[in-house]
């Protein structure tokens, strides 16, 4: 009996345990679910829930006032986001992986998954994070069960065919740019990579309180 409990541990089968839940770490029902979420007490991983605010929120490519968004603009302004998060998270340990929802479900939109190389750094950095605040919003962290992206992540939204769009329950993980990657990431593998953009303070960044 133990062993089938364990074999079906997280998966549809499990009519104990959300399956959602246990994958990426959010469900659509919330606590309304009527299986358990095991909340992890400890974890490599965290979750910043809700915490990116893309600027076309309300209507894709449209911004706030009902004007088009160069596509070129959304990028930047992510990729502006997740260098402000990765900077000051990676003071608290090595970075295995920093993903960042796509989707557009209550649920997941914004979701912000960061998996340290070891169990202590995310503590330490979910200690840091209490009571923090973003662009003026509560950073609200948790430790997450997610610990292997690829179960979490939709395989076929990464081959641009998802029919589910942003409402799929796995993540559409929004990607970075290469030199972005490099210049991130690159600091753990030895060597170091040359900044391509400047470090002044725009106007977003004194907003913030992170």
């Amino acid at each position: 009996m133990a062993e089938h409990l364990a074999s079906i541990f997280g998966t549809e089968k499990d009519r104990v345990n959300c399956p959602f839940y246990f994958k990426i770490g959010a469900c659509r029902h919330g606590d309304r679910c009527s299986r358990l979420h095991n909340r992890p007490t400890i974890s490599p991983t965290l979750l910043l829930s809700n915490m990116y605010q893309r600027p076309d929120m309300i209507t894709p490519g449209i911004d706030a006032q009902g004007q088009p968004l160069d596509p070129q603009k959304i990028q930047e302004h992510f990729e502006e986001f997740y260098e402000d998060i990765f900077e000051e998270l990676d003071k608290f340990g090595e970075i295995e992986s920093l993903n960042v929802c796509d989707n557009l479900a209550d649920h997941m939109i914004g979701n912000v998954y960061v998996q340290f190389k070891e169990e202590d750094q995310a503590a330490a950095a979910l200690q840091a994070l209490q009571g923090r605040f973003y662009s003026g919003r509560p950073i609200i962290a948790d430790f997450s069960p997610v610990t292997d992206f690829r179960e979490a992540t939709c395989r076929q939204f990464e081959e641009n065919n998802c029919n589910r769009g942003g409402y799929c329950n796995f993540m559409h993980v929004k990607l970075i740019g290469r030199d972005l990657r490099k210049q991130l990431f690159g600091r753990y593998r030895g060597y170091r990579i040359s900044r391509s953009r400047s470090r002044s303070v725009s106007p977003r960044r004194r907003e913030k309180d992170l």
